[in-house]
């Protein structure tokens, strides 16, 4: 069974919407330096696709969202597209392709859901961890996901005058590696970039419960999997940037072509004084 540790003392903020759940605003986040991240400039998430216009006027209106990049496959945004908003850009910028196991093709994201949960579940716990641990060496080894990180993180240098938004499905995986490397280039501490990335578990216990009456407490490993992230998923990622590349900062400077320069610039952006 997969250990990890909820977190208790939260630093990021947690943006309460009708339909999402993992919704966070790094903005309260102090780097080592004693420096904030700048008010209404950068936001993680999960999927838009289901946004109300409640959670557009608390997006636009409180946190002054200007631009949204939206890390799912293709696919996953053809069959559910991120709603619109007024005066918001949507970048499209995939970290995975769409051949990639586990996610939508069917079209209907309830029944690909299922099928996915039933697929981890008769293949065991043992087989869920491995399929998250396959997940986050593919995001830092393969070459369509590296272009892809590049891109986000340079995206990040074009100013707007508010918020940037960025987002997978569960707003977890892809989107935690990209929120890792946003917070490792601005400074923050391994702890502070740790307890962001594990926020996640809190925020999605209740579907956890949810989908525990549904499909029974038998299920309960492999919902935690699917929901969750471990520190071993982290343990895994930075193995594998260490064994591949060295550091991860030979991984951002050489592999994703983010110089020492940019990240200056992404700190002048960024942080407040």
């Amino acid at each position: 069974m997969i250990k990890y540790t909820l977190v208790i003392k939260m630093k990021s903020l947690h943006i309460i919407l009708n339909n999402t759940k993992n919704t966070r605003s790094l903005s309260t986040l102090i780097n080592r330096e004693g420096r904030h991240i700048k008010p209404h400039a950068l936001i993680r998430s999960d999927a838009l696709n289901k946004l109300d216009k409640k959670d557009i006027d608390k997006l636009c209106d409180d946190y002054k969202l200007k631009r949204v990049i939206d890390l799912r496959c293709l696919n996953e945004i053809q069959n559910n597209p991120d709603v619109q908003m007024n005066g918001v850009e949507h970048i499209s910028n995939p970290i995975l392709p769409n051949e990639r196991v586990g996610v939508t093709k069917k079209g209907n994201p309830e029944e690909d859901f299922i099928d996915f949960i039933e697929a981890i579940q008769t293949n065991g716990a043992q087989s869920s961890e491995e399929f998250m641990k396959k997940v986050y060496k593919e995001i830092v080894e393969s070459e369509f996901s590296n272009q892809a990180y590049s891109k986000f993180l340079n995206i990040l240098l074009e100013e707007v005058p508010g918020a940037t938004l960025w987002h997978c499905s569960a707003g977890k995986d892809r989107a935690g590696f990209a929120t890792i490397l946003v917070l490792y280039l601005l400074d923050f501490s391994i702890e502070d970039i740790l307890n962001d990335y594990l926020a996640t578990n809190q925020y999605y216990q209740s579907s956890i419960d949810e989908f525990l009456c549904k499909f029974g407490e038998e299920y309960k490993e492999t919902l935690e999997t699917v929901f969750g992230v471990s520190i071993l998923y982290m343990d895994v990622l930075f193995a594998n940037i260490n064994a591949l590349y060295g550091s991860i900062d030979h991984y951002i400077e050489h592999v994703l072509g983010f110089s020492k320069e940019k990240k200056e610039a992404l700190k002048r952006i960024y942080l407040e004084e």
